[in-house]
């Protein structure tokens, strides 16, 4: 477009720019009824995108704090065989990598994780039954410098150190009509695959933030599993905890540099920890893609159909300009920067809309509690909330001002195509 002087020392692209701003005033209904569709769809992204954020983050964080910590040193190939809870594939000499990383001041907390059946009995429950459940075996003193497990206990205590007891979550307590102080028994196998019975004592019920660990888990002291599963000392895996402001951000490069020269080991990351859940969050992601997608298209239509509208209704107007020499890309322009000014005002209105969305989604939640109540492999608790995400908040009105500018110029070019007579023509 020329940049020469055109009138009052404009240049006759600020001239149809100034005419665009003024065409936006001129057609109030139509500015706010399209700026107000904008609006909506850019805070709907907005919020949408704040929710998934904050679920991914929430899920992260739950695991972290409840089963994996930041990273975790376990035997080679244990992890493989994770699901099948092996006791033979154990990190031999867990106290001298514990003093190792002690030295560092990163902190390390060992696990001895299994399998085994918890039975209970008619008096004092309220009917007998047995449910296969996961075992921890945990050292008290250093647990609670990587997870937060003793500060969800909702009644009773926390475990003592060499006690033959137990503690489980509230959900399975629920289930079982367990209290504190009931007994319960576990078989299981030793590390030499012989057949174990443990009597313990319910001495505490956890109701954590994360449900899993509610439904399927159960913590005694890892001096009674060491004892009663013959592990002579190894442990499945030693957990740590690792700076960063995210579990996915820790790196734990610098503990395998430390660890090098033990063998039979292998140190694993937050996002090898969480490799199933991670391929969960992707089709999650792949599946909101698509519907933000589908959305986008629908926006688009309706923008491309309101400035198509827009056009064909000043089509005489649009002749007019053509005869008094106009140029055809100079009206392409001015349309073009009318629908860019009602992308704009509908980007700034969603983005407080969506400012505003957000805030209550950080501040209060979206309460999940009735969803909770079906068996799923998602670490909240029910109350979902979002996080600030200014990056895509910034994106999402950038967007929505380059995509009206461009769609404007589909029924500009259309018309544009006619002869200036045919547009005169038109009443």
């Amino acid at each position: 477009m020329s940049a020469r002087p055109y009138r009052n020392g404009r240049t006759r692209g600020g001239f149809f720019l100034a005419l665009a701003m003024k065409n936006l005033a001129r057609h109030r209904r139509r500015t706010v009824i399209t700026a107000g569709a904008i609006a909506v769809g850019v805070a709907v992204f907005i919020w949408m995108f704040s929710i998934l954020q904050g679920f991914e983050a929430e899920n992260d964080r739950n695991m972290s704090r409840y089963e994996t910590g930041d990273a975790a040193i376990m035997g080679s190939g244990y992890w493989d065989e994770r699901d099948t809870f092996p006791l033979d594939m154990p990190v031999e000499d867990p106290e001298a990598i514990l003093s190792l990383l002690e030295a560092e001041e990163i902190a390390a907390a060992p696990r001895i994780a299994f399998r085994g059946d918890l039975i209970v009995r008619y008096d004092p429950f309220p009917e007998d039954g047995s449910l296969q459940r996961a075992f921890y075996g945990i050292d008290i003193e250093r647990d609670s410098r990587v997870f937060a497990l003793s500060e969800a206990i909702e009644a009773g205590r926390f475990l003592e150190p060499g006690n033959e007891e137990v503690i489980i979550g509230r959900w399975l307590a629920d289930q079982l009509g367990a209290e504190v102080g009931y007994p319960v028994t576990v078989t299981t196998r030793t590390r030499d695959g012989f057949y174990q019975i443990m009597d313990l004592e319910i001495v505490g019920i956890f109701n954590t933030s994360n449900p899993f660990i509610n439904r399927h888990k159960a913590y005694l002291p890892i001096a009674v599993a060491d004892e009663y599963l013959e592990m002579r000392g190894a442990v499945t895996a030693v957990y740590l905890s690792l700076p960063g402001m995210l579990p996915a951000d820790a790196d734990p490069g610098p503990v395998r540099e430390l660890l090098s020269e033990f063998d039979g080991i292998e140190v694993l990351g937050f996002y090898r920890l969480n490799e199933d859940f991670a391929e969960v969050m992707e089709m999650e992601n792949a599946g909101t893609a698509i519907i933000l997608i589908l959305l986008g298209i629908i926006a688009v239509v309706g923008i491309s159909n309101t400035m198509l509208m827009s056009v064909l209704e000043r089509e005489n107007e649009i002749g007019m300009m053509r005869a008094l020499g106009v140029r055809d890309g100079e009206i392409r322009w001015m349309f073009t920067f009318e629908a860019a000014g009602i992308g704009l005002i509908g980007a700034i209105v969603g983005l407080i809309l969506g400012a505003l969305l957000v805030w209550h989604a950080v501040a209060v939640g979206i309460d999940y509690g009735v969803l909770m109540e079906i068996e799923m492999d998602f670490r909240f608790d029910g109350v979902l909330y979002g996080v600030w995400h200014f990056t895509s908040m910034i994106a999402a009105a950038v967007f929505a001002v380059l995509i009206a500018g461009v769609v404007a110029l589909v029924p500009t070019r259309r018309m544009l195509r006619r002869r200036i007579t045919d547009s005169l023509r038109h009443s």
